[in-house]
């Protein structure tokens, strides 16, 4: 198993000009899972660093643990005396006269605990950690709880941080540089995503079978009953929740096809989508070019995906160990043909940034109107340039190959950019004979192609 720190170059130099401008006041939040204790334990290293991390529990059991690791960092056993968060946080500015990094880690289980530990923090900061060499770094993973206790305007903390930012998942190219295996190590990124600690459980196994034999398809998997976990510390009505991210994995991705197969009025889906939105498990999307209240709503994670899709229907039979992968293939099969879109969608922005293609494109998404689609079009609108993208998770030989980009060429003729330079591509599991393709104008890229551009990153 592989499991060293992967990229977050971006977090970590925010970071550190906030520590070169002390004071400041740093939020970080993000979902379960994602990586946030690692990022900040990585960049406290070789800092004069107090880290405390909360845990589920009342607030006496919270300010008993905070005073006991305060008394120990600075060998004071008067901290042990003290009972209450204000006066704890007031004596520990009182003790600093060196520049030092405070990490109050998993804050929102300590917020649980005492609905005035925000006013408690602010007067604090107000009146004395502000005044001291000090960064504050407050983190979360209850996202809803960061966004209304921590950073909406109504909070007592609004406006005090410097700072501030939601960790997200590890992208693609990030994510394979957990794997020795690079085919192993993509299948597993489009039925996971980029949260690390996902990636990290599915690297001890050297095939999809396996992991989904261990960690799916076995009530003791890490992933069995990971949706219950995740969803219930941000969402009241599960069994609601539940049945729309069903619905919308089986392909009914309209309000109202959601609301017609879990029987609920559309309109009164509308606050549980967008909790949903809010916390990032679902999106809307529309299309690229169009009418923008046409759009549509899918599974934004990909994990949820993979569950809702495999798991879910079929939790009975999976307790009754009549199940197996063999008997799930096409579900399986489904799910790995909607993450390639979004996979090859992130390979051609990486390529873009490198300009590794006919045109810089400016933005990137699908396409629909009255039952045709186009997987991707790319478009440059100061350049009038458009780049066309057909997305296969099949191997395709040359003759095959053609047909689709010449199918491209028809339907790009519907999306109606009259006067636009177009160029056509595809993205394929593996295409033969691709650079006869590509001698006729055609752009075409397979898994190869990923592979050698991992290599390709590092240069400069």
């Amino acid at each position: 198993m592989i499991s060293h720190f992967v990229n977050r170059k971006r977090e970590l130099e925010r970071l550190e000009r906030e520590w070169k401008n002390v004071p400041s006041f740093v939020v970080v939040y993000g979902r379960r899972r994602i990586g946030k204790t690692r990022l900040l334990v990585e960049f406290s290293k070789n800092k004069n660093t107090f880290f405390h991390t909360f845990f589920e529990g009342t607030k006496e059991s919270h300010i008993k643990a905070l005073r006991k690791e305060l008394a120990e960092f600075f060998s004071d056993e008067i901290f042990l005396s003290l009972n209450d968060y204000y006066t704890i946080f007031r004596y520990l500015a009182d003790k600093i006269d060196a520049k030092t990094l405070i990490v109050l880690d998993e804050f929102t289980y300590a917020l649980k605990g005492d609905k005035e530990l925000a006013s408690k923090l602010q007067r604090a900061w107000d009146h004395h950690l502000s005044k001291k060499p000090v960064m504050l770094v407050v983190s979360g993973s209850l996202i809803g709880m960061m966004r209304d206790e921590v950073l909406s305007y109504s909070s007592p903390l609004y406006g005090r941080r410097t700072a501030g930012f939601m960790l997200r998942p590890l992208g693609l190219f990030d994510s394979l540089e957990l794997f020795e295996n690079f085919e192993y190590g993509i299948r597993t990124y489009m039925l996971l995503g980029g949260i690390p600690s996902y990636l990290i459980v599915a690297s001890k196994y050297r095939s999809i079978k396996e992991l989904l034999k261990w960690e799916f398809l076995t009530p003791e998997g890490f992933f069995y009953d990971e949706p219950y976990i995740l969803l219930s510390q941000e969402l009241r009505e599960l069994k609601l929740y539940f049945s729309i991210l069903s619905a919308i994995a089986v392909g009914k991705t309209r309000i109202s096809e959601i609301g017609n197969h879990i029987g609920v009025e559309a309109r009164k889906l509308y606050p549980y989508l967008e909790n949903l939105i809010r916390l990032g498990f679902v999106k809307r999307e529309v299309p690229v070019i169009g009418k923008k209240n046409k759009g549509v709503y899918k599974l934004n994670d990909p994990m949820l995906l993979t569950w809702f899709s495999m798991i879910y229907p079929h939790k009975t039979e999976i307790e009754t160990g009549v199940i197996d992968i063999e008997n799930l293939r096409d579900e399986l099969k489904k799910v790995m043909a909607l993450r390639f879109e979004e996979v090859a969608k992130e390979f051609l922005v990486e390529i873009n940034k490198r300009e590794r293609l006919p045109f810089k494109f400016e933005r990137i998404g699908r396409w629909w109107r009255k039952g045709e689609e186009i997987d991707l079009i790319a478009l440059n609108e100061k350049e009038r340039k458009a780049l066309f993208v057909e997305v296969k998770w099949k191997d395709l030989n040359e003759r095959e190959a053609k047909r689709i980009l010449r199918d491209l060429e028809l339907k790009a003729e519907l999306v109606g950019l009259n006067g636009w330079e177009k160029f056509y591509g595809l993205v394929a599991k593996k295409v033969d004979d691709k650079k006869e393709l590509s001698e006729e104008g055609f752009s075409v890229w397979d898994l190869a192609d990923f592979k050698r551009f991992i290599s390709l990153r590092g240069e400069v």
